[in-house]
């Protein structure tokens, strides 16, 4: 009789912030319609954040309670990368941000849900201390409505 080991049935599946990652629009012949997805290098966080300005409709028959309604939406990412000298994706958002331009940014999850947007890149810090990794952190502004798109295969893949 052959020995065995129990597994653990998987309960449910989760998304691990390791599974999210972010793609530059940049390549040979890169364009909006048929991109050219690159993977921006050492990725330790990408942070998605979507909130709308609220409109405060409270008066005096609002029963004592406020009241509100969302106004303007925004998008915005927050992205932390550990430096690698040569990074050919890093160096265009470089030049991005000197140029004033914006980036076609793809947020991509294994599970397939995946953002695209257009973003100005609004903040460009790097910070190196003596017992760290040299981190890049970028504040990314979302320009008009994100673009939401399920079970989208792997961008490594599709090249």
């Amino acid at each position: 009789m052959a020995k065995t080991r129990p597994t653990r049935a998987g309960e449910e599946n989760k998304l691990l912030g390791k599974n999210v990652l972010l793609f530059l629009n940049y390549g040979e012949n890169a364009s909006y319609e048929s991109p050219a997805w690159a993977l921006l290098g050492g990725q330790r966080s990408a942070d998605y954040n979507a909130s709308a300005d609220e409109i405060d409709l409270t008066d005096k028959t609002s029963g004592g309670y406020g009241d509100s309604e969302p106004g303007l939406k925004t998008a915005e990412l927050t992205v932390e990368l550990i430096v690698k000298p040569n990074d050919e994706t890093v160096k265009e958002m470089y030049t991005a941000y000197d140029a004033d331009e914006p980036v076609d940014i793809l947020r991509w999850a294994k599970d397939g849900r995946s953002i695209r947007n257009w973003y100005s890149i609004t903040s460009l810090e790097e910070s190196a201390a003596y017992d760290d990794a040299c981190i890049l952190s970028l504040t990314l502004k979302g320009k008009g409505a994100p673009t939401y798109i399920e079970a989208m295969e792997d961008p490594r893949e599709q090249a």
